[in-house]
């Protein structure tokens, strides 16, 4: 009888802990539902800045009901703090606002020029569920928040999708909250932004947005852009396009060459090494390693010809390396250094505990030489 009780005793108090969770469980069930019904979940915000004080943001949310079809909400409020505007939207709006679902966050040029870090700094302190986006406006937040984007749906979230993609795709380093907030308390780092403008009916990333700590200060296309992630990050697969000379080619048709030509380069690999030669004034070396295919060139050239092959890679080099060069004195001129090169100066140096300022007043004077190896693994064009 003890036996029997014993291998019958586990699963009676596995049935009577069912039974006591069941309530809770039918709860919880329904919990989703009422929360959806009590809150607008805001995806998006634009921030412009009035005057010395006072920020009008502008919030989008799409408006769930099971009686009307699927809206966007948009809104807009004053106030001079995140808690202020967000408390200004609890009064304006019938629904609570959560920032539980925020996609973006946007700032205009104007306001970024005189600092983004008294609302990043406040909603680095906020519970959000994911982790938004930042990026700077070319113009007024407002407008392209309030804007018509019928074809794309919510604009938080068509927002959160473009730079997703460029982020997946490579042509954008990663801008959430988490990494801008990283850059900003970094000793030898800037924080860099989508750089956005809204075009007709959609909107367009025409760059990326350069802070110094917290405050725009310039902006550089595309092309700089991939440098910037050339140095700072690895690519796995990423495109290029850039231009070299053709007087050393072997053309098809010689006579109708021109002096140069685009290239583009895909499923581009690459890896850096960036080393401290010297401490002051700060002197570095720059390696980059890269391989990738070649996908597209203009000129009719020889490409069975291994001396064809390794002049392209040689241009590419020399190219690669002129404009990192060039880049680099834009950066310096600009006092900023969104590549990280002082976290490279103090984790190779003896300056250990190195203020931000000492940096930038080292930055200034730093040399740089720039090394580049291509190679180009396959191709895929036939000419």
């Amino acid at each position: 009888m003890i036996r029997g009780n014993s291998q019958h005793l586990p699963i009676r108090k596995i049935l009577l802990l069912f039974l006591s969770l069941l309530p809770v469980l039918l709860i919880s069930g329904c919990q989703p539902t009422q929360v959806l019904d009590e809150t607008t979940l805001i995806t998006g915000m634009g921030f412009d800045l009035l005057d010395d004080k006072l920020i009008r943001a502008t919030v989008t949310a799409p408006v769930v009901s099971s009686m009307v079809q699927q809206n966007d909400q948009v809104v807009s409020v004053t106030g001079t703090t995140l808690y202020g505007i967000m408390n200004s939207l609890d009064l304006q709006l019938d629904r609570r606002p959560r920032l539980g679902q925020l996609r973006i966050v946007l700032f205009s040029e104007e306001m970024a020029r005189k600092g983004i870090y008294p609302i990043t700094g406040a909603l680095n302190l906020v519970e959000v569920g994911i982790r938004p986006y930042i990026g700077i406006v070319d113009g007024k937040a407002y407008d392209l928040v309030n804007a018509s984007y019928p074809a794309q749906g919510n604009i938080g979230i068509y927002l959160y999708n473009i730079i997703y993609k460029n982020v997946r795709g490579e042509q954008l380093p990663s801008p959430t909250l988490h990494e801008f907030m990283r850059d900003y308390y970094g000793t030898g780092s800037d924080p860099f932004l989508p750089y956005i403008e809204r075009l007709g009916n959609g909107i367009k990333v025409k760059g990326v947005a350069l802070l110094k700590n917290d405050r725009f200060v310039g902006w550089v296309n595309p092309h700089k852009t991939f440098y910037i992630k050339l140095m700072r990050d690895q690519f796995r697969a990423g495109l290029f396009q850039l231009t070299i000379p053709t007087k050393d080619l072997e053309s098809v048709h010689p006579n109708e060459m021109e002096e140069s030509t685009p290239i583009v380069l895909d499923t581009l690999r690459s890896r850096q090494t960036v080393k401290l030669i010297s401490a002051n004034p700060p002197t570095f070396d720059v390696y980059v390693e890269v391989h990738a295919r070649l996908a597209e060139m203009r000129e009719k050239v020889n490409l069975e010809s291994k001396k064809v092959i390794r002049t392209i890679e040689r241009e590419v080099e020399n190219k690669m390396e002129k404009e990192m060069a060039d880049l680099l004195k834009t950066l310096q001129k600009m006092d900023v250094d969104p590549i990280g090169f002082g976290e490279t100066y103090r984790s190779q140096s003896h300056f250990r505990e190195m203020e931000k300022e000492e940096w930038r007043k080292l930055y200034r004077q730093a040399k740089f030489t720039f090394r580049v190896n291509m190679d180009i693994i396959r191709l895929s064009i036939t000419n």
